[in-house]
């Protein structure tokens, strides 16, 4: 499965978030719980009877304006909708995505400073089940 994360931006939000690198193990399982909630967000959509995967079809949806940069790669994740479900993809979609990542980011931060290391790593990864 090919990486929907932007490597290089979810390094640089934790580098600047937390000042600590990120070890490349980290994105196999950032990697799996996006394509996670993008299959759930197909399914959801799809139950709905929509042809279009909206951000309010993520689970952990958040109002949110401004997301700052994207850490997901859109032409990508556009292109799994598209030839999983056959759905097109909202922007909002792209913006819940980040919000996510983001969120997974922080909590693995915490983890890794936990645990006295300046090194996010895969063990630091847990899917975001709120966004408090």
């Amino acid at each position: 499965m090919e990486s929907l994360v932007v490597t290089s931006k979810v390094k640089k939000f934790i580098k600047e978030k937390a000042d600590m690198n990120t070890s490349a193990g980290f994105f196999e399982p950032l990697n799996n719980d996006i394509v996670k909630a993008c299959k759930d967000a197909m399914a959801h959509a799809q139950k709905l009877g929509r042809k279009t995967v909206m951000g309010k079809d993520f689970n952990l949806y958040v109002e949110k304006n401004d997301i700052g940069v994207a850490l997901v790669v859109a032409s990508k994740v556009k292109k799994l909708i598209k030839a999983e479900a056959g759905l097109s993809t909202s922007s909002q979609a792209i913006d819940q995505l980040t919000v996510r990542v983001q969120a997974a980011c922080e909590k693995a931060i915490e983890n890794a400073k936990a645990d006295k290391r300046k090194t996010v790593m895969d063990r630091d990864f847990t899917a975001p089940t709120s966004l408090t």
